[in-house]
């Protein structure tokens, strides 16, 4: 039982790239919160936040992908960075009050 445990672990983290990931999440966020600083009061759209998400996904693939990353797990790892922002890093940011709305960048 505890072999079939250990095959899954590893199996798991030899799927995703986590820096990538949080390459990803970290970026998003920046380019997220930079937009809000610049909109003033108006709040950024569900849209544009997914649209940063996806170019930052495809623009830190592209760079991935040229340094030798394989391809398969960029695939899983652009899967699993938004899930990794909404269920782990965005509750944290929300309780350390650090979320989009929280800080100022540009003040």
């Amino acid at each position: 039982m505890i072999e079939i445990f250990n095959n899954t672990i590893t199996t798991v983290i030899s799927s995703f790239d986590f820096a990538y990931c949080i390459s990803v999440n970290i970026l998003t966020y920046l380019i997220i919160k930079l937009i809000d600083s610049l909109n003033g009061k108006k709040t950024v759209s569900t849209w544009s936040k997914r649209i940063v998400l996806l170019v930052v996904i495809l623009s830190t693939g592209v760079l991935y992908n040229k340094i030798g990353c394989d391809s398969k797990i960029l695939l899983n790892s652009a899967i699993l960075a938004p899930v990794f922002w909404s269920w782990i890093i965005k509750p944290i940011c929300k309780y350390f009050k650090i979320d989009y709305r929280d800080i100022n960048v540009l003040d």
